[in-house]
This record gives C-alpha cells, structure tokens and sequence, in this order.
C-alpha cells in the first residue's frame, strides 16, 4: 500500500492557513490597537473618540473569536 499526496490539496492547505494566520495577527494588533488608544485617550478626555477605538476593539475581538470557533469547526467537520 503507497500513500499518494494530493499536491493541490496540500498547496490550498499552505495557502489558506497562511492567509488565515495573517489576518488572525492583523485583526489580533487591531484589538490591542484599539484597546491602547482608547485608554489614552480616555485619560486625556476625549471620551468620544476613546469610544471610538473601543468599538474597533469590541469588533476585532468579535472577528476573533468568530475565527476560532470557525476553525475548531473545521477542525471537527473534517
């Protein structure tokens, strides 16, 4: 018995995690981003734009979270 390696699907499968880690650490400096500059400025007063990059914050550890429990059900249908 030989194993045969489908290059195709092994070539979608560097591609697609590669990608997927990209935007994962985009999206990850996003949440930090946001949550940093909000606090500063918060403490310096400006409350309306501290609100601002909270709400970035919010949205990118919303996409977060959606993106692993994405992966972990992949991970499971597979």
């Amino acid at each position: 018995m030989t194993a045969t390696i489908d290059t195709g699907q092994l070539l979608e499968l560097v591609w697609t995690a590669a990608v997927a880690g990209a935007a994962l650490s985009i999206i990850f400096s996003l949440l930090v981003l946001g949550l940093v500059r909000a606090d500063d400025l918060r403490r310096s007063g400006r409350d309306v734009v501290a609100g601002a990059y909270l709400a970035l914050a919010a949205l990118a550890a919303l996409l977060i979270a959606g993106g692993v429990v994405f992966g972990v059900s992949v991970i499971v249908s597979k």
